[in-house]
């Protein structure tokens, strides 16, 4: 009897012509290096934006969350910014939960 895992996929494009990391499906602790890993690879090529796509994504831990703040810090220090585009309503409501709707550009 095999165990269903929660898919979880990233894909680097871009949109508005600065890079785009686009996350679906559950991200949780044991999946959260491949985000980091697109995080570190696309922060070095941001002009002003780098835009995180979340439509796809159902769900995402604090661990995850803490990922994405850290690189939000990263890129205001490079005077850039994180934009979230098109959050899914599970997402849409872990970010009014954690009150980072009020710190996070949302599209």
């Amino acid at each position: 009897m095999g165990i269903l895992m929660a898919q979880s996929n990233i894909k680097i494009s871009s949109h508005e012509g600065e890079p785009c990391i686009e996350i679906k499906g559950d991200w949780d602790q044991p999946s959260l290096d491949a985000l980091i890993k697109a995080f570190q690879k696309t922060i070095s090529k941001v002009e002003s934006r780098l835009f995180l796509k979340l439509s796809e994504a159902d769900y995402l831990d604090s661990a995850g969350l803490g990922v994405i703040m850290f690189n939000m810090n990263e890129l205001a220090k490079r005077n850039a910014k994180l934009i979230l585009l098109d959050p899914s309503e599970e997402m849409r409501q872990i970010l009014r939960t954690t009150s980072l709707d009020k710190v996070l550009e949302i599209r």
